[in-house]
């Protein structure tokens, strides 16, 4: 039922109008009907006397009352629809929000997976020397190259300012060091110009698989720390928390490595 009051355009407006009319001319009108169905045609003049206001008094009330009311819904639900969209995406790059992103991570948790968490390197260079409006800008470039470097089930979010955090859903360490990679090199490429400047824009990533015995902040603890440290060794690389044997530290990558 709540669906029927999720009206979003005018036209639906309309013909919800015209539906509810219908059925508010058709009440008065059958009432009056059946009596003289019942009893006969010796009631005629009388229902002909009725059956005038009956079907014209809803005629006319209905449509005002109905397009005033049925319109106030249409602008609840464009309302709820613009707060839902602001909480959930964030404004200025379309990707998701810090909150909703952490919880649709917590959503998939169960299925495991890795975190990324993704920072721009020298980016209050960036603002200082060029100015915001290419800030802005640059954000942006990230959140498209994490879309286009990502499968489609990656939940990609912004943490806050130039940091930026992904969770791919069942992603092993080499999964996860993989698109780490894809990201460091696409970003190094479309990151040369942004916005008319030259910016050679590039990031550090600090990835951590997540484990059943941590919790969602304990793996993003990890992460970060395996930014830090990417960022500390350099910039422009990615850096796997706790590698194993299998998937050895030497994931420090820089832009040299072949």
């Amino acid at each position: 039922m709540s669906a029927f009051f999720e009206i979003r355009t005018m036209g639906r407006v309309y013909k919800i109008t015209a539906v509810v009319t219908v059925f508010a001319v058709l009440i008065p009108v059958l009432t009056f009907t059946m009596p003289f169905f019942l009893y006969g045609q010796r009631y005629l003049p009388i229902f002909l006397i009725a059956i005038i206001p009956a079907s014209v008094i809803p005629l006319l009330i209905t449509p005002p009352i109905a397009l005033v009311v049925l319109n106030l819904f249409r602008l609840q639900t464009l309302t709820i629809d613009k707060v839902d969209h602001y909480v959930r995406y964030d404004t200025l790059t379309g990707v998701l929000t810090r909150a909703y992103l952490l919880g649709k991570t917590r959503d998939v948790l169960t299925s495991g997976g890795a975190f990324l968490m993704i920072d721009a390197d020298h980016f209050k260079a960036i603002n200082d020397t060029h100015g915001h409006d290419v800030g802005d800008e640059a954000l942006k470039k990230i959140a498209e190259v994490l879309r286009k470097a990502l499968t489609t089930d990656a939940l990609i979010g912004r943490l806050g300012g130039e940091e930026f955090g992904v969770f791919l859903p069942g992603a092993s360490d080499a999964a996860a060091v993989s698109a780490a990679e894809s990201l460091c090199a696409l970003m190094r490429q479309e990151g040369r110009v942004i916005a008319g400047k030259e910016l050679n824009l590039t990031v550090s990533i600090g990835c951590a698989l997540h484990r059943d015995e941590n919790t969602l902040e304990k793996t993003i603890k990890l992460a970060d720390s395996a930014l830090y440290h990417a960022k500390r060794s350099g910039r422009d690389r990615y850096f796997l928390a706790e590698a194993t044997d299998t998937m050895p530290a030497l994931i420090l990558k820089d832009k040299m490595a072949g």
